[in-house]
């Protein structure tokens, strides 16, 4: 049975990871399984990624106001939308295929192929990726599936000013090769994903783990528009079980918290936020699994009139002796002849058609994420002049600005104003002087 294989953001809960704290969803008796890859404390990681760039830069600076004193803590007040490190949980299978034990409480060998395929993932992680620096990294065998948690800090090098080596996701990815990003959705994580989704199906092969959605074995329908909707659909079932694990951790560690002194209020505020955005990204897979079920159903319908002329032709077509051990060969009555060629005809022009569809719609997507960054940056930009003008007790003064037909009225009704005034306050006029010549 062919097995998906998962690359899903992970929420980079460190203290569950690192089972300091444990979950309803965790089997306490198997915590021996896990293996463990690194475990350094972000602070020191931090320090030895970033602490010689923040020493040369803070040597450079003749105002104390400049320099830096912790970078970790300026990364997580940026307001850049740097994060201070990224999480991936990968994940080969799903429970109902690679579940950990059997009925009789041993391991699988479904799961045993899978944890060997992840510790190989694991051990030449960094080797592949250079530029995302592993802090924690662990291998679950205490839940429901073997998976990994990966937890890197991107680094990036070569800055002319500031900082030399920076956190930085995107030129990270770019500094190992990664293709820069084209839109929103086709950007450099994306990509980097894609690529490691293609060694991990290397990976597998070599353990004769199937990873190809077989559509045309399991439901006689080989078309591609068939097999990638059925491919996504069961990649976002795969990343619907790992969120909802996700989501049971998060509620888990809000109960335990919540039972403790009220000084833990910021621990619990950060859990529900997490489990904020674990909902939403529940509902999001739940609507790609149902959107994607309902392509599958509409293609299987289209479908159905072509297989009953296929058993119609086959039930027509008699075999015939291969000569000299080439090829088997059948014949077949003209009629069915020239429909299968009319068919082929048909087919080829609907597929170039077809190609040519895809070409168009993808450049306009293409072009239409670029219009939203476009739009997005404009709308950042508007909301830093919008506070500037603000602050400065502008705003009046920029509406008027904005609108120059009021701005002309007020000068118009000023001068009518003066005017009248004139009219209604006549300057005195001077006496004549009246004098006798002498």
């Amino acid at each position: 049975m062919a097995k998906t294989i998962s690359f899903v953001k992970g929420k980079g809960s460190i203290n569950h990871n690192n089972r300091e704290f444990i979950a309803k969803n965790v089997d306490a008796s198997r915590r021996s399984m896990n293996v463990i890859y690194v475990q350094i404390p972000i602070e020191k990681a931090y320090e030895e990624i970033f602490g010689k760039a923040v020493a040369d830069y803070n040597a450079k600076q003749k105002r104390n106001d400049r320099k830096i004193g912790n970078y970790l803590s300026k990364v997580k007040q940026s307001k850049n939308n740097e994060k201070v490190f990224y999480e991936n949980v990968v994940q080969i299978g799903k429970r109902d295929d690679t579940g950990i034990l059997d009925e009789n409480g041993n391991i699988t060998e479904a799961a045993r192929l899978a944890k060997e395929v992840l510790d190989e993932y694991a051990r030449t992680f960094q080797e592949r990726n250079p530029n995302l620096i592993l802090f924690n990294a662990v291998l679950h065998m205490d839940e429901a599936t073997p998976h990994l948690h990966l937890d890197y800090i991107p680094v990036a090098h070569g800055y002319k000013t500031g900082l030399s080596t920076r956190n930085s996701l995107s030129k990270g990815l770019q500094e190992m090769g990664i293709a820069p990003a084209i839109g929103k959705n086709d950007n450099e994580t994306m990509h980097w994903q894609q690529r490691e989704r293609d060694f991990l199906e290397k990976l597998c092969k070599e353990k004769g783990i199937e990873t190809e959605v077989l559509g045309i074995v399991r439901d006689n329908y080989s078309i591609p528009e068939y097999k990638a909707a059925m491919r996504e659909k069961e990649e976002a079932e795969a990343e619907l079980e790992i969120l909802n694990s996700e989501k049971e951790e998060a509620i888990s560690l809000i109960d335990a918290t919540d039972s403790q002194i009220q000084s833990n209020y910021e621990v619990i505020d950060e859990q529900e936020e997490a489990l904020k955005q674990i909902k939403e990204r529940i509902e999001a897979a739940e609507l790609k699994i149902r959107s994607k079920q309902e392509e599958i159903n509409g293609i299987a319908e289209a479908m159905k009139p072509s297989y009953a002329e296929i058993q119609e032709i086959e039930s027509k077509v008699t075999p015939v002796p291969s000569m000299f051990g080439k090829e088997p060969m059948v014949k077949l009555p003209k009629t069915i002849y020239d429909k299968l060629i009319a068919r082929y005809q048909l087919a080829d022009t609907l597929e170039r058609l077809y190609h040519d569809y895809e070409y168009k719609t993808r450049t306009l997507k293409i072009k239409v994420d670029e219009l939203k960054a476009e739009v997005d940056f404009l709308k950042k930009k508007v909301q830093q002049f919008t506070s500037f003008i603000e602050a400065k007790g502008l705003v009046e003064a920029f509406k008027e600005f904005l609108n120059p037909k009021k701005a002309i009225e007020k000068i118009k009704d000023d001068r009518a104003r003066r005017t009248d005034q004139r009219i209604n306050d006549p300057i005195p006029s001077k006496k004549k002087r009246i004098g006798s010549a002498r």
